[in-house]
């Protein structure tokens, strides 16, 4: 209801509006609003919500495996580490050619010094029938054979030691290398073996935490559907038609009673003074 009074005489019109809506829509606010109370409560009726639970995925059973290779990787290399070390050792070991000495020097020894034994034999075969056995020449002689025979057998001892140390060395250091290569092989084809079952297992929680997700969600607008329906209708009772009366009530401006006497006595006293000197009264 709304209304401008003003003060009696003032000549202003009066208006009293009144506006209301109709009953039926009224009911049916009223309604809506209980209903909405109702489910602020708690009280859905038959339908009862669950405020939901958002779950984070597990790793994977391929994570879990990958996880488990990698703790059971950690040092695995180091078996070829331990024989590569040893190796290692035994190339800088002075006494390795040992290993690689040619089991049949000492036949070639033997030979070498069976071959000067001939000579001596021969040499002395010579000064005997010369007549110059015993003589100085002849111990020259058979001394210089010796000393032929000692040079030669100790550089065939020495080329035999020689080639049995490099053989050594390149075989020790070799097999360092290899047992060095082998290790990082073995530890970088684990760790690829770990990555694909790692992408692969992160694939599968991938997966997993989508659907959950989406569980998620659909629980969410279930619990929030009656919220959206009292939504729905309290929008269209936006625009509800409403009654509306109005009463108009005026009133035609007059003239002040007590203004009205004391302008008739001005215009009275006007006209008897204005008689008065026409007629020359006084």
């Amino acid at each position: 209801m709304s209304g401008t009074p003003t003060a009696p005489g003032s000549g202003a019109d009066y208006a009293i509006r009144y506006q209301a809506e109709l009953p039926e829509v009224m009911g049916r606010k009223l309604g809506l609003m209980d209903k909405a109370v109702d489910i602020a409560k708690g009280n859905f009726g038959t339908y009862q919500p669950q405020i939901p639970t958002q779950q984070v995925a597990p790793f994977s059973n391929q994570q879990i495996a990958a996880q488990n290779l990698v703790s059971q990787g950690i040092g695995g290399y180091q078996s070829y580490l331990n024989e590569a070390n040893r190796l290692a050792g035994k190339a800088a070991d002075p006494t390795s050619y040992q290993d690689f000495l040619n089991p049949y020097q000492s036949y070639v020894t033997q030979g070498i010094e069976d071959q000067f034994a001939k000579a001596q034999n021969q040499a002395a075969a010579q000064a005997t029938q010369t007549g110059a056995f015993g003589t100085e020449r002849e111990g020259i002689q058979r001394a210089e054979l010796q000393a032929q025979q000692a040079e030669t057998v100790g550089q065939s001892l020495a080329q035999a030691y020689g080639q049995a140390q490099g053989m050594a060395q390149q075989a020790y250091g070799q097999g360092a290398q290899q047992q060095m290569a082998l290790g990082q092989g073995a530890q970088q084809m684990a760790m690829g073996d770990i990555s694909n079952l790692m992408q692969s297992g992160a694939q599968q929680q991938q997966l997993l935490q989508t659907a959950y997700d989406a569980d998620y969600r659909q629980k969410l607008q279930q619990m929030y559907e009656p919220y959206q329906r009292l939504g729905f209708v309290s929008d269209i009772f936006q625009g509800a038609p409403t009654s509306a009366s109005s009463l108009a009530m005026a009133t035609t401006p007059q003239a002040n009673p007590l203004a009205q006497a004391v302008g008739a006595g001005i215009t009275g006293l006007a006209a008897y003074q204005g008689y008065k000197g026409l007629t020359g009264q006084t």
